[in-house]
Formats: structure tokens, C-alpha cells, sequence
């Protein structure tokens, strides 16, 4: 190990001592029955996974390795049928009926000539546009309140498509059309920090781009800002950044917030370094909601599989987290998404959702 990695090594146990000792002293106290006196603004946070894995392909050793791993992938978005999910999630949505949502992975998939330098234009699956339509469907519209593009990566795939693939993955918030909760502003942005992958069959790099998307509401005469992220996946290090980018960024208001998304992070995670990013969150005034109303349950959301058939009982993490700051009281909350599966068995992503009530005192 050299010099640098010693390092940085060292920086992530001190960041994670020093957050843990703080989190430590906050406590988790329940909030008084009369606290829950207010407004309530229902939430909901759903990871939408983008139908496949994207390791095989950073990680092909050779050009012709590359190409089968693109076109497997290609093929593995096919087979977990978005349109099919986006049926699931506008159910869930349904029943729920959340004034807010924040999304994650909100895949736009395009195709184009293989070897065309200009991007791909043409559209495979638009993630975004089939859950609007769903929701449109079901009699419970939505409208799109904030779009934040995050990755924007495009590689050829081999056989049998010979075509250029493209992935935009984004974050997206939606309000409920003509709930109570009314929309004043947005905002979004992209980390400054963020993972660089070298692409060993083509000796570039692809940028791991991950960010934000928030919206400032107004629920009766109570103002707050809602927040959605997702922090970066595979690196410790660059998530703990991000979170602290949070903090000075869109987190950074005087009223009230609430923060929900896919973390990649939490505080009984197995390896320690993934809970630094959800420390410093704590740290920087955070409050997570689920211990506080379901003490001593795991309130489990990841992962049911890149196929998405493991049994519904095989989820292990608490990674997908609603969070507040400031004088928000939360009431109720559930984990849910094993309810219902496609007809080819499969269930709406490898997350589950996370959706919760908070009181504006």
C-alpha cells in the first residue's frame, strides 16, 4: 500500500470515529405526541434500478470482451421489463398517494448506429415517460417537478444488436397534480466530487456523475425544501464527499428539510467505511426517520438481485432513508415493494420503497 492510500485510508476511519462519537451524543428520542400537531406532507423515495449491471463492462479486460458485456447488459435491460415495472411502481404510488416523490435511476436507454460519433438518439426506454403515463393511467397524475441528469455514458454493444448504446441516468421529484402541497421553486445540481472508472478494453474512463434534484413547497402556511439524492455506490471515500456537499448545498436552508434517497449508506451496514456517508449526515443535524418509529426493526430495502426474483426476504441493507432537519415530526412510515411481481415473476427493482409521514409543527 503506498503512501496515498495509507492516507486516505486513514482519513475515512478518522471521518467515521469522529461522526460516530457525534451520533453518539444526539441520541434518538421520540418526539412528543403533541409535536405531531400540524400539517402532514406524505413522501415517497423509490430507487427505479436501471435494468442491469454496469461492472462487467467497466471491467472488460479487452475491446471484444467490451462489446459482449455492452450487448449483454443491452439484453438484460430487455428481459427485467421496465414497462412492465412502471406498472408496479404507479400502483404503489397509487395506494399511497405521496405528495412528493424522489426517484433514482430513472434510466433513459437510446440507441444509435454503431460507430456513429454523434450520441444516440433513439429512444429504447424512456423510464421517466412510461412511470408518467402509468400514473396518468391509473387516475392519480403526477407532475414532474424537477429533472437532474446525472451519468451520461454510450459504448458500442456487440451481437446480435451492433448498435451504439447510451444511458442517461437521472433524479427526478414529482408533486401530486392538485394536491395540497404547492410547488415555489426548484433547484438541482451535480456533485463536484465523483467516481472515475478507467475502461480497460478502450483505455478512457467513464465518470460515475451523480447529484440532486430538490423542490421548495409550501403545505398550508408551512414552508419547506424536499430533497432527493443518490450517493455514489462504490466508492466510500467520494460518497462521504458527496454527503458533505449536501450539507453546504441544498441542505444548507434555514426552515425545515427533508432528504430522501438511495444513500448507499447506513448505519448497520457490514463493512464500516459504507456507513460514513450516513454518519456525516447525522452529524450535520440530519434526523433518520425509521429507527425513530420502527426501533429495533431492520427496515431492510436492498437488494433483490439484478434479475429481480430473489425472495422477497433477501433484502440485507437499509440504504434507502427519508430524513429531516429543523421542526418536522415524523408520524408513520413503511418499507413496501414485495406486494405484487410481473407476469414473468419479477418485481418492480432490486430496492425497495420508502415511504413516510412528517408533521410541519
Amino acid at each position: 500500500m503506498d503512501g496515498r492510500a495509507r492516507s486516505h485510508r486513514w482519513h475515512l476511519t478518522r471521518l467515521a470515529t469522529a461522526a460516530a462519537l457525534v451520533v453518539a451524543t444526539l441520541g434518538l428520542a421520540a418526539p412528543p405526541a403533541h409535536a405531531e400537531a400540524g400539517p402532514k406532507v406524505t413522501v415517497l423515495t423509490r430507487n427505479l434500478f436501471l435494468g442491469g449491471d454496469l461492472t462487467p463492462s467497466i471491467g472488460a479486460p479487452t475491446l471484444p470482451a467490451f462489446l459482449a458485456a455492452n450487448a449483454a447488459l443491452l439484453g438484460h435491460v430487455d428481459r427485467v421489463d421496465f414497462p412492465a415495472r412502471a406498472a408496479l411502481i404507479a400502483d404503489e404510488i397509487r395506494e399511497r398517494k405521496p405528495d412528493l416523490v424522489g426517484l433514482q435511476e430513472v434510466a433513459l436507454w437510446r440507441t444509435g448506429t454503431l460507430g456513429d460519433p454523434a450520441p444516440a438518439t433513439e429512444i429504447r426506454y424512456d423510464y421517466l415517460a412510461l412511470l408518467m403515463a402509468e400514473l396518468a393511467t391509473s387516475g392519480h397524475p403526477y407532475d414532474v417537478a424537477v429533472v437532474q441528469d446525472e451519468a451520461d455514458l454510450e459504448a458500442p454493444a456487440g451481437a446480435p444488436y451492433q448498435v451504439d448504446v447510451r444511458l442517461t441516468m437521472r433524479d427526478v421529484v414529482l408533486v401530486r397534480h392538485g394536491g395540497r402541497v404547492q410547488v415555489t421553486d426548484t433547484s438541482s445540481g451535480n456533485f463536484v466530487q465523483n467516481l472515475v472508472f478507467p475502461l480497460a478494453a478502450t483505455g478512457g474512463t467513464a465518470t460515475s456523475t451523480r447529484g440532486w434534484t430538490a423542490v421548495d413547497a409550501v403545505l398550508g402556511t408551512r414552508a419547506f425544501r424536499f430533497v432527493n439524492t443518490h450517493l455514489e455506490a462504490f466508492h466510500p471515500g467520494v460518497r462521504a464527499l458527496q454527503a458533505q456537499e449536501l450539507l453546504r448545498g441544498p441542505v444548507n436552508v434555514a426552515g425545515p428539510v427533508i432528504l430522501v434517497g438511495d444513500l448507499n449508506s447506513g448505519p448497520e451496514l457490514p463493512v464500516p467505511n459504507n456507513r460514513i456517508a450516513y454518519f456525516i449526515l447525522v452529524a450535520g443535524g440530519l434526523v433518520d426517520t425509521w429507527p425513530i418509529l420502527h426501533p429495533g426493526e431492520p427496515g431492510y430495502t436492498a437488494g433483490l438481485g439484478d434479475d429481480l426474483t430473489e425472495p422477497a426476504d433477501d433484502v440485507e441493507h437499509r440504504i434507502d432513508m427519508v430524513m429531516f432537519r429543523g421542526a418536522v415530526v415524523p408520524v408513520a412510515s413503511e418499507v413496501f415493494g414485495t406486494e405484487r411481481q410481473t407476469a414473468d415473476g419479477r418485481w418492480a427493482s432490486d430496492h425497495l420503497g420508502h415511504s413516510a409521514v412528517l408533521a410541519l409543527p
